[in-house]
């Protein structure tokens, strides 16, 4: 029996475990992502974020769900307020990629992603929900375990196995399927099985659809191909990927067909960054054994690593010189003072420079030496062909020299910033358990949402859940794509009479259907939220955004040239079969009177510039 026992823990291991040096690809990846993301959001602050913008904190808190979702940007609705936690976000994600203090990084991604994505739900899409469960799950998993700053300079070293299973890692790997498993089981209607015209209806969507995606749509049997394609990858991948029996060789080609299916989504579908996330989640599903092909490759190309030497009275040196082992991934590369050898004290001596001893016994130093040391790196080998080049060598020992001249310098700030110290990689006990509840909740909030319940448990719909952001309704194009689309048009009027576009200033009022619907918007924020609120059920947010329109207009403009009054119309286009003309009906959503609310406000700015005749020579740009 105990050996029984052995053989499935042994299994469930390999199911659910995650290798340290994919889980340190997945870092990099989501902390990579998590940047862009808050780089992404910083010029529509103002509009999506703040009191000024298209949702005030006090509407915010009036809609459903509100109390149950947290957010840090409900202290302020001041601008510097959320720029300064929109740096906050970046310097997380970065903070992430480098592996710098990984789970209190880790800790504060997760709560400031979800302090974002909660202070405006109308942007949100399904590749932000997915985003907020990965940044979970990362705060107990050991993402600085390999290639991070912790792993280079923690004076207790990282795991030496690479095989790491935990209740968290069961939960990142249920969770990276459970997405397209539940997804596909959701996607009941014909339109996926059996008459495979889904991607048909998807690529008519032109508000979704790229020019290349337009392109597809000339194809039919194609389309319907991939129909098949998407439904049944999605419903039966999870499973082969979660088979104890030929393990490795099926989730490999279960992830490359996923991975395959979203570059798809990126080239003929303009999703955002929805196609990003699950690239970043299904590295997940990478198994060590490639981890382990490549470094025996790598050993094969190069059987002996290099030698690092450094100036043992500069502690900046050696810190700098085990971080770019760590980062290069060269495991088998030595690193020593200079003074222990009596050809690198020569050559340290000499030329002030560090010194590199390749396979070939060759020395290198200063910016050939880092050149040297990118060779045979597994990672980033193929710099080397690159930077080698005699042009950037002047350059690269300039900035070298201008390093050495102020180590003491830098030596102060490493001091400072990396100092040596014991890291804890693993989380304790009580936090796994604590993480294998949730494997539990996730799971079965999943199940709820295909009604394998009567009704979804009530301890899976409790606030402490929502305030986690966790929810699991992966119901994207499910049970069919829709049928409606359509494109929206603003007509304004001025106080000179002039009829304008609100949504395209300077370029003429039609109503004629764009080239291309997908290209309206300037991101996939604004995208979300215009075609959000010409439903019903967010009808509500018609007046702060029109109010909104009108003080974005009415700041900037000329006297004569303010906006009175506009309207938000809906031109709805019905998808119909193939070889079938859509149909198009106008819908008026909102109208809009900008002179009681907002112009208002623009005759109080003109009159405080009045009284005080320093204030425009103070605001002057220089």
């Amino acid at each position: 029996m105990k050996f029984i026992a052995a053989k499935w823990r042994h299994r469930a291991a390999e199911v659910f475990g995650i290798d340290l040096r994919t889980l340190a690809l997945f870092r990099v990846a989501l902390g990579t992502l998590l940047a862009f993301y808050a780089l992404n959001r910083m010029p529509d602050a103002l509009a999506l974020y703040t009191d000024w913008g298209v949702l005030p904190r006090y509407w915010l808190l009036q809609t459903d769900d509100a109390w149950w979702r947290l957010s840090l940007y409900v202290i302020s609705g001041d601008p510097w307020f959320v720029y300064l936690l929109l740096v906050a976000t970046l310097l997380a994600g970065l903070a992430l990629l480098a592996g710098y203090r990984t789970r209190l990084a880790s800790i504060a991604a997760f709560v400031l992603f979800t302090s974002l994505i909660n202070r405006n739900p109308m942007i949100l899409i399904g590749g932000d929900g997915l985003l907020a469960c990965l940044l979970f799950w990362a705060m107990f998993l050991p993402l600085g375990a390999r290639w991070s700053v912790e792993a280079a300079l923690s004076s207790q070293p990282p795991p030496a196995r690479h095989a790491h299973a935990s209740y968290a890692s069961a939960g990142l790997v249920l969770q990276v399927l459970s997405v397209y498993f539940f997804s596909a089981i959701l996607k009941d209607g014909a339109d996926w099985w059996p008459d495979g015209t889904a991607v048909y209806y998807t690529m008519e969507l032109e508000r979704y659809a790229s020019p290349w995606g337009r392109e597809l749509a000339r194809w039919p049997l194609v389309m319907q191909g991939l129909s098949y394609f998407v439904y049944f990858l999605e419903l039966i991948g999870p499973l082969l990927a979660l088979s104890p029996w030929l393990q490795r060789p099926l989730r490999f080609v279960v992830m490359a067909l996923l991975m395959a299916m979203h570059v798809g989504f990126f080239i003929f579908m303009e999703l955002g960054h929805f196609p990003f996330v699950s690239l970043t989640s299904l590295t997940a599903l990478l198994g060590g054994w490639f981890w382990d092909w490549r470094a025996r490759v790598n050993e094969t190309r190069h059987p002996l690593g290099p030698k690092i030497y450094y100036d043992k009275d500069c502690g900046f040196c050696l810190k700098s010189c085990l971080l770019l082992r760590e980062f290069l991934v060269l495991p088998r590369a030595h690193v020593a003072p200079a003074q222990d050898s009596a050809r690198a004290k020569a050559l340290l001596e000499a030329n002030y420079s560090w010194v590199i001893i390749d396979a070939d016994d060759r020395a290198h130093l200063k910016w050939p030496a880092f050149v040297a040391l990118l060779r045979p790196s597994p990672v980033f080998g193929w710099l080397h062909a690159l930077l080698r080049w005699s042009v950037l060598e002047w350059p690269g020992n300039a900035v070298y020299d201008w390093v050495g001249r102020h180590r003491a310098g830098f030596g102060r700030l490493t001091a400072a910033l990396l100092p040596e110290r014991a890291v804890k990689f693993e989380v304790g006990r009580a936090a796994q358990r604590f993480a294998g509840i949730f494997v539990v909740l996730v799971l079965a909030w999943n199940l709820g949402t295909i009604k394998a319940f009567p009704t979804v448990p009530l301890w899976i719909e409790t606030p402490v859940l929502r305030l986690l952001r966790i929810d699991q309704l992966w119901n994207m194009f499910a049970p069919y794509p829709s049928r409606t689309d359509g494109w929206i048009v603003y007509p304004g009027k001025l106080e000179d009479g002039t009829d304008v576009d609100v949504l395209r200033p300077g370029q003429p009022l039609s109503w004629a259907r764009p080239p291309l619907l997908s290209g309206l918007h300037r991101n996939i924020a604004w995208h979300t939220y215009r075609w959000r609120i010409t439903d019903k059920r967010y009808q509500g947010h018609l007046l702060y955004y029109g109010k909104y329109l009108c003080r974005d207009w009415n700041v900037r403009a000329r006297p004569g040239k303010r906006l009175l009054t506009f309207e938000m119309a809906y031109l709805e286009e019905l998808s119909q079969p193939p070889g079938v003309a859509p149909t198009v009906e106008r819908r008026v959503v909102w109208y809009h009177d900008c002179k009681p609310q907002d112009l208002e406000l623009e005759k109080q700015r003109r009159e405080e510039r009045r009284d005080d005749p320093t204030r425009e020579q103070r605001t002057r740009p220089v």
